[in-house]
């Protein structure tokens, strides 16, 4: 039963430095990544290269960042005290939730 105790300790032992060795495989190779990466980053830089020049089998497509405009919806409700609503997506003004939670028809307020 000793013995057994011993492999089970030396099992248990070998599996945590198996770990700890896995680990820091893992932070050697994630380190030498970055360290190929910084390189290929300044060698770009340094040349001027684009998308194109390393890769001119890809077909590129330039694309915007701009946001795209938003487009003001007319009123379609309106409550007493001028408040307008379009009845588009989005949250809903704190008037028609109002509205909505009393209980009332939110046809009343629509703009004729």
């Amino acid at each position: 039963m000793a013995h057994e105790d011993d492999l089970d300790v030396q099992i248990s032992e070998l599996k945590k430095k198996l770990l700890q060795l896995e680990a820091q495989q893992e932070d050697a190779r994630k380190e030498k990544i970055a360290e190929v990466v910084a390189s290929i980053r300044a060698q770009i830089n340094e040349f001027g290269l684009k998308p194109a020049d390393l890769f001119p089998e890809a077909r590129w497509v330039q694309v915007s960042r701009a946001r795209p405009l938003k487009k003001d919806r007319p009123p379609k409700y309106r409550n007493e005290q001028g408040e307008v609503w379009s009845g588009g997506p989005g949250r809903k003004p704190r008037w028609v939730r109002e509205v909505e939670a009393r209980g009332e028809d939110i046809n009343k307020y629509l703009i004729v």
